[in-house]
């Protein structure tokens, strides 16, 4: 008679152990599936290696290692610099790395964090902590680059500190706060209110001030070189 439960069968499982280990060969696990190679400690029912046979696609063919104490993997010991003393691959999926109840530490001489998808929204790298982000460059200090754009945004406070000096450059820069942008509320930090203060720009504008500001641009030379130095007097040279 045909087996008509769903239960997997094998005929053929070896077993071969003692009170310290057994090897399993075929066995059917309790979930239904069937395993090609088993080694499991006797003093810990979940201390094993499990080779896959049967299951769906990451499960058959796949490798599980599970131990109740420390899982360590010591190598390199005769390999070169230049050599990957541990390599891992995945093909295809993710590779996840989770410590719910610890950290997840990476100490390294130098630390290359790349993102070289292509197309599709590939490429990115997210770093996001429900609490904070701490980012210390000790040394040169710490630098950011961004190709398109540099955006730094918060719901509350910004600060941008220089102990020693703080330079800003830009082709164009545009400042204002809530208040200098509105009608109603108290004065802005410069003292103008939103509505004299676009009037102002416009009359200013109008009287020839702008293209004294647009000369004094292009004839102030190397900016950054004169910021550095000290010697820049500003566009109007007040």
């Amino acid at each position: 008679m045909s087996d008509k439960s769903g239960e997997k069968k094998n005929l053929y499982c070896i077993r071969y152990g003692n009170a310290d280990g057994e090897l399993k060969m075929g066995h059917i696990t309790g979930d239904n599936e069937i395993t090609a190679f088993l080694i499991r400690s006797g003093y810990f029912y979940d201390h094993y290696i499990e080779f896959g046979a049967t299951g769906d696609r990451s499960r058959a063919g796949g490798t599980i290692c599970k131990s109740p104490g420390s899982f360590q993997v010591k190598a390199g010991s005769n390999c070169g610099v230049e050599d990957n003393a541990i390599f891992m691959m995945a093909e295809n999926g993710d590779i996840h790395l989770s410590a719910p109840q610890g950290k997840v530490i990476i100490d390294a001489k130098n630390i290359l964090l790349k993102a070289s998808g292509e197309g599709g929204g590939n490429g990115k790298i997210t770093i996001e902590g429900n609490e904070a982000v701490e980012l210390n460059g000790h040394g040169d200090g710490v630098s950011i680059d961004g190709n398109a754009s540099v955006k730094i945004k918060s719901e509350k406070e910004v600060d941008i500190i220089g102990g020693a000096l703080t330079n800003i450059y830009g082709g164009s820069i545009d400042m204002a706060d809530g208040n200098g942008t509105s009608v109603a509320g108290k004065p802005s930090k410069t003292g103008i209110k939103a509505a004299s203060a676009v009037g102002n720009l416009i009359d200013t504008f109008t009287a020839g001030l702008g293209g004294a500001i647009l000369s004094g641009i292009t004839g102030i030379g190397d900016l950054e070189s004169q910021m550095k130095s000290g010697t820049f007097s500003g566009f109007l040279g007040l």
